[in-house]
């Protein structure tokens, strides 16, 4: 009978890891656009559509541009991170 409790607890603690288990990603991507709003909007969508094929979960505002430029075609270019909970 001392072999259920020890099952019981260790059943018990498998479960609650499982949530320790999950990271939290930082994902980087890069967006194009005739306006620098349009890039980053660009941007944006290429990271949310990272995250969930991965499965996860976007993290709400972690949205950031880390770089930007206006080309000489007349495009703006822009570097952005997004951070995403993978479990």
């Amino acid at each position: 009978m001392k072999t259920f409790p020890c099952l019981a607890l260790a059943a018990a603690l498998v479960l609650a890891s499982a949530p320790a288990l999950a990271e939290v990603g930082n994902l980087t991507n890069t967006g194009y656009g005739p306006t620098k709003a349009d890039a980053e909007a660009k941007a944006k969508k290429n990271l949310e559509e990272a995250c969930t094929s991965r499965n996860g979960k976007i993290v709400q505002g972690s949205f950031k541009v880390t770089f930007d430029k206006p080309l000489s075609n007349g495009q703006h270019y822009v570097d952005a991170t997004m951070q995403c909970d993978i479990p």
